[in-house]
């Protein structure tokens, strides 16, 4: 039983193929023990067991077993070791990888793979078809054997979890990026067409002024004036509009619910009903749902053809909620939610804003039916 141990051990330490040691834990432990074989059975995320290796190998279709069911489904559920003098299996495909017949009963240990914790990440179902009863002085190392392919098997799902984080994460970097350069390309275009020309045409009225006074002109000089007035003011507006949507002021002073408010009463043409909840959010979680609420009404005012809109922001238990609904044209939300030139309505960053939160995005939308666009991010008050 020592060699049986060690000889796990350093598979399970060295060996990188996860499915590798648990083929090799498979044949060693029968070998050691005298019996017919042993079925490996891993814990999948819905609870199952899944066969994933078994000696003698045997072809065929797999093997699952709903977490509780049976002898080694209890085991799993109890995290109990449990032997079985005589066992008579139901399912057909398990009496198949084992080598019986019909009516033939079969000895069995069944050993739990726990992590620290308690938790069953697998179990080991060594078999015999000679009656026998599997002894103290067996169960024991076969515990200890279940355990160490535990804590492989732990490692491997952890392993995954960070593949999964990391995939998460290089996604949210790139669309990050991506949101950030589509935002430049907005501020530059309102500069452009707002700004750069008012200053243009300011300059222009100034220079006639200037060549109305040299020329006595006065009350020419003074409309120019007054035409070079208006046009700093249209220069300064579309300047605190840009600066606006780089960053709210009035989020910053006021909160999440007033910055709603404004957001709502800036935009022309379009009436929005705002029902806030003063929420006491973090900072990053408020700015990322006013981002959300912004690109909604973005995509209302340019796509949706709208007559009305709602803005909702409201708490359920730890969750904040926030919705974003207008009786527009609507969509259909499966496959790519394009707009009429086929780029997309921006509602990819608008759910990995969300996602970076712990939150998910929902649409609901229908042709001619309107559209809502709804936040939920747990955990945050």
């Amino acid at each position: 039983m020592t060699d049986l141990l060690s000889r796990v051990q350093r598979w399970v330490t060295r060996e990188p193929d996860l499915s590798t040691v648990l083929g090799r834990v498979a044949a060693a432990v029968p070998d050691t023990l005298g019996a017919d074989g042993c079925l490996v059975f891993r814990v999948a995320d819905d609870g199952d067991l899944v066969l994933s290796a078994a000696h003698p190998a045997a072809g065929g279709p797999g093997l699952r077993i709903p977490r509780g069911f049976g002898v080694t489904g209890r085991v799993a559920a109890d995290g109990i070791p449990v032997v079985l003098v005589d066992d008579h299996p139901r399912n057909a495909r398990h009496r198949e990888l084992m080598g019986l017949g019909p009516g033939e009963p079969v000895s069995r240990l069944c050993a739990p793979a726990r992590v620290p914790g308690g938790a069953t990440v697998a179990v080991l179902a060594v078999f015999s078809r000679r009656r026998r009863a599997f002894s103290r002085a067996e169960v024991d190392p076969v515990q200890a054997v279940a355990d160490l392919v535990a804590l492989r098997v732990h490692l491997a799902a952890l392993a995954t979890a960070i593949d999964g984080y990391r995939d998460l994460r290089n996604t949210a970097v790139a669309t990050t990026v991506t949101m950030q350069e589509a935002e430049r390309r907005r501020i530059a275009g309102d500069l452009h067409d707002g700004v750069t020309q008012a200053i243009a045409s300011l300059s222009f009225r100034l220079s006639a002024a200037t060549a109305a006074l040299h020329s006595g002109d006065v009350d020419d000089a003074a409309q120019q004036v007054d035409a070079a007035r208006s046009l700093a003011d249209l220069a300064f507006g579309e300047t605190r509009s840009a600066i606006t949507g780089l960053r709210s002021p009035i989020l910053d002073d006021l909160g999440l619910a007033a910055g709603l408010t404004s957001l709502a009463r800036n935009v022309p043409n379009l009436p929005i009903q705002v029902d806030a909840q003063d929420l006491r959010l973090p900072e990053h979680v408020s700015t990322s749902l006013f981002r959300v609420a912004q690109e909604a009404v973005h995509n209302i005012v340019r796509h949706a053809n709208a007559s009305r809109a709602v803005i909702r922001l409201a708490k359920h238990g730890r969750t904040a909620m926030l919705t974003v609904t207008d009786d527009g044209r609507g969509f259909e939300p499966s496959g790519q939610a394009l707009h009429p030139n086929g780029r997309p309505h921006g509602l990819r960053g608008m759910a990995e804003r969300a996602r970076l939160l712990g939150g998910e995005l929902r649409v609901r939308s229908r042709p001619e039916e309107g559209t809502t666009i709804e936040v939920r991010i747990p955990d945050v008050l």
